[in-house]
């Protein structure tokens, strides 16, 4: 025991020294094993988190359920685009979205990265998705991107979050996507042509919160029309078939535009306030008060004198 006692007395500084190296290597590595159990759970909360919100094959909408195929075919597609825009590859992102979407939305690849891929893919995101609507051979899903900080957090329900409508179609045989809320492009080419005043329904496009309407107006006659005041939405309407009336956003139009001298054609894009629902259909666009010679209508003091006319297409 004296000789134990000696020993320590004359290596004290050595023996504490080794104590306390032991101590930290013991609590370093449990340190360590405690942050990679943690990180696992994390982990695995993320994989459950993206395994669970991001392949739905049932419409939220309307219950409907698509072939599981066609879901993971559907979500691939989606995660391909994410996936391209968190390393900031926009080009291929840009290369997934269709010709209409490029076009009626963005129009060039510098204009989606400034609206769309910096606005949103500023940081890292990871995102869940809810199928809404699968109709006419597309599938438009509602997706939630929220940032990619749970492994930092655990937070899974980050308030830090960016809704967005993404439809996939099929065009040329392949796999497109129109994001920012576009939902579709449709040739519409329908004419009506009453008392010398022709109007065309070109097409229209399809948006989450609205329609638009590419309309051509060809005034056959000898008088200056007006299309409406621009001031009562419900001059131009669309009626669907419940007879349900849907307004146009007609102050985004000046007066100038909406009148037509004698023997002139104008083609204008006109807004309506209609939600997406491929279930409620258009039956016609109603032009309830055009003014036939505005010129007359203008002196005129007397409100029954004064001429309008109103057509569908």
């Amino acid at each position: 025991m004296n000789r134990i006692i000696r020993f320590f007395n004359q290596n004290r500084t050595r023996i504490i020294i080794t104590i306390l190296i032991i101590a930290f290597i013991f609590i370093l590595i449990y340190a360590i094993n405690k942050i990679l159990e943690q990180t696992k759970v994390r982990e695995s909360q993320i994989i459950n988190y993206i395994e669970d919100s991001s392949i739905p094959g049932e419409s939220v909408i309307t219950g409907e359920e698509i072939d599981e195929e066609v879901t993971v075919k559907n979500t691939n597609k989606i995660q391909e685009f994410v996936d391209y825009c968190n390393i900031g590859n926009y080009q291929n992102a840009y290369n997934l979205l269709s010709e209409d979407c490029k076009n009626e939305v963005f129009g060039t690849l510098e204009e989606f990265i400034s609206n769309y891929a910096n606005q949103i893919f500023n940081t890292n995101k990871i995102y869940s998705l809810e199928l809404w609507y699968n109709a006419y051979n597309a599938y438009t899903y509602r997706i939630v991107y929220q940032e990619n900080d749970m492994l930092a957090t655990g937070n899974i329900n980050s308030e830090n979050t960016i809704e967005d409508y993404i439809t996939i179609i099929n065009e040329n045989n392949e796999q497109r996507l129109n994001i920012n809320g576009f939902i579709g492009k449709e040739n519409i080419n329908v004419t009506n042509n009453t008392n010398n005043i022709s109007i065309t329904i070109n097409n229209k496009s399809m948006f989450r919160s609205f329609e638009k309407y590419n309309v051509t107006v060809a005034n056959n006659t000898d008088k200056t029309i007006l299309l409406s005041d621009g001031i009562n939405g419900n001059d131009i309407c669309l009626i669907d078939s419940n007879k349900e009336e849907y307004d146009s956003i007609i102050s985004e139009l000046p007066i100038p535009f909406l009148k037509i001298d004698a023997g002139a054609t104008r083609t204008l894009d006109i807004r309506f306030y209609k939600m997406y629902n491929p279930y409620r259909t258009i039956n016609y666009i109603q032009f309830k008060n055009i003014i036939t010679d505005l010129e007359d209508y203008e002196l005129s003091e007397n409100d029954e004198l004064k001429l309008n006319m109103k057509i569908e297409i």
